[in-house]
């Protein structure tokens, strides 16, 4: 017989004292009627009264009492075998246990904020195997591939940088290695996980990736650090770690290398600055890219459970004790069964919860809640369900509810995640200030101080995007009203030159009037112009049948004739014999 619940089974020691209680109940009872009624009227009272069977009534709920416990802890016998598959990817985790591990500039440092991750990161697994490997200047398997993710956490909380004492990081060893650490046989779904602060110091990590994705081997860096670098804590000697000329050592990310290294493999980079490493979309990352394989397969034992064998006979007995009567002459009990006993219990909300059925929890701690709407743990519990349902307000108002109860624990837990929530609704000023509180309660909650730090950098950041925004908008508006203004000048310029091109318009206008007009005026009309040779020719008729015409009438006659007159003349002179010569001696 096994047993599934044994840290119930101190609930068998209630049974003795139980027993005690009704042997003492009893003697009381006996004592107060001997002590206040007489022996004449104890008969008379007491007629009916049968005490054997009050006594039978407390052996049968004692009994009840105890089915009830051996229900609780399980107990289990007889079984049948069954066959189990397991499918997942191989993956091994290679870790930088390097000195500059312990910079501090990511709370507590680096090497522990990286094993804390590692942690939940297992706790998301679904079947797959794991290894673990740390690595400096070179490289040991600290845990090969297995199913027992427990013995990994182990040897996990056992890292520390004076594992190795080959100093620097050899991220190239370190890819041998696990390529070293994975089955032979078998080269499908396989995945490295490097997670690394500094540069590599020794071999060529490159080549050694460049094997790995021969080997069809996915490479998947992590790289954790701030990028001004951080020094290196000196434990030995105090303050921090210096070169031979006295200067401060600061370890500085090699991204570039570890994005190579990554892409040479199929793999991705990720980069933590903040400590956190994103371990989560690493792994459906994984699920996405890398095919699943049969890990184990074969048959086990599975025990039968039979506790509910125990719950029948504990309800039979309290049904059977509810039918007993102290009187000898009993009235038949009409049983009504309620069915409260089988509602819904505070642990059947938390074991929904630990299986992220969050719809489910929250219907279980809502129907808990009804009777018992004062207990502080289930309205905490119930306001976890909420925040993980995405209600984030009334997950909000219950937690406010449990901060001010008195319980330093409680309220530490309390405005934790008053500060998760309003962070959530976007309230990151009010966040501050419950992680504020949470840290005056309990200064050691490294998570608090984390979030703490976190939400600030958030708040600066919005604030610094919002008032580049405000800026630029500014900038915009006035960029809009000096092209607004540019157009109205060039609107102006095209009127003004519109209107000097109008006005160049009429003055040629004028001018080409004023000339025709003095062509007009300069230009004798046909007829004063056939009147004015007519009174020429006559003149000139008269002068030369007189023989009187000068040399200057005759030139001023002849500028009057127009050119086939002047023609006309010319001929008639030549015809004329010597008058020609006598036009020239004029």
């Amino acid at each position: 017989m096994k047993i599934a619940n044994v840290q119930y089974i101190w609930f068998l020691l209630a049974i003795p004292f139980l027993i005690a209680f009704y042997v003492w109940a009893f003697k009381r009872k006996a004592a107060l009627i001997e002590k206040f009624v007489s022996a004449e009227l104890k008969e008379r009272l007491l007629a009916n009264f049968l005490p054997q069977r009050q006594k039978l009534k407390a052996v049968v709920l004692i009994l009840s009492f105890t089915c009830a416990v051996l229900a609780l802890i399980g107990p289990r016998w007889g079984f049948h075998w069954e066959e189990v598959k397991r499918r997942g990817v191989d993956i091994i985790i290679a870790l930088d246990v390097s000195k500059s591990m312990m910079a501090e500039d990511i709370s507590p440092n680096r090497l522990e904020r990286a094993k804390r991750k590692i942690g939940d990161f297992l706790n998301m697994l679904q079947g797959d195997r794991v290894g673990l490997i740390a690595f400096a200047g070179t490289s040991f398997l600290q845990s090969p591939l297995t199913l027992d993710y427990g013995a990994i956490k182990l040897f996990l909380d056992e890292l520390d940088t004076n594992l190795i004492p080959v100093p620097g990081t050899a991220l190239g060893d370190a890819i041998s290695k696990a390529m070293a650490s994975f089955d032979q046989n078998d080269k499908k779904s396989r995945v490295l996980v490097l997670i690394t602060d500094g540069e590599d110091h020794v071999g060529n990590p490159l080549e050694a990736a460049k094997k790995a994705g021969e080997q069809q081997i996915k490479i998947y860096t992590i790289g954790i650090g701030k990028d001004e670098g951080a020094p290196i804590p000196d434990k030995e000697n105090g303050g921090f770690k210096k070169d031979s000329s006295g200067n401060l050592i600061l370890t500085k990310l090699d991204e570039q290398t570890l994005q190579k290294i990554a892409l040479e493999t199929g793999g991705s980079y990720v980069r933590s600055v903040s400590g956190d490493l994103d371990l989560e979309n690493v792994y459906k990352d994984i699920t996405l890219k890398v095919e699943d394989k049969d890990l184990k397969s074969g048959k086990r034992q599975r025990f039968e459970e039979r506790f509910q064998w125990f719950v029948l006979l504990a309800l039979l007995l309290l049904i059977i004790e509810l039918f007993i009567s102290e009187k000898k002459t009993g009235v038949l009990l009409i049983l009504l069964l309620s069915f409260n006993s089988f509602a819904a219990s505070p642990r059947d909300g938390e074991s929904a919860y630990q299986d992220k059925k969050y719809p489910e929890a929250l219907k279980s701690f809502l129907d808990a809640q009804i009777s018992d709407p004062k207990n502080a743990t289930l309205k905490f519990n119930l306001g976890n369900t909420y925040y993980k349902n995405n209600d984030y307000e009334k997950a909000l108002g219950l937690y406010e509810s449990t901060s001010t109860l008195g319980d330093k624990d409680m309220e530490e837990r309390s405005l934790y995640n008053l500060g998760n929530t309003a962070y959530r609704m976007g309230k990151l000023p009010e966040a501050i200030e419950y992680y504020k509180k949470a840290l005056a309660l309990d200064p050691n909650d490294q998570d608090a101080k984390y979030n703490l730090e976190f939400v600030r950098e958030e708040l600066k950041r919005r604030m610094e995007e919002n008032k580049k925004q405000q800026e630029q908008q500014q900038q915009n508006k006035q960029q809009n009203k000096e092209q607004n203004q540019d157009q109205d000048k060039n609107k102006d310029k095209d009127k003004d030159k519109d209107k000097n091109q109008e006005q160049a318009k009429d003055q040629e206008k004028k001018k080409e009037e004023e000339k025709q007009k003095e062509q007009q005026q300069a230009k004798p009309s046909e007829e004063q112009r056939k009147e004015e040779e007519k009174s020429q020719s006559a003149k000139a008729s008269h002068k030369k049948e007189s023989g009187k015409m000068t040399k200057e009438e005759a030139m001023r006659w002849l500028q009057g004739l127009d050119e086939n007159r002047k023609k006309h003349l010319k001929d008639k002179l030549e015809q004329a014999g010597g008058q020609y010569q006598i036009e020239k001696d004029w």
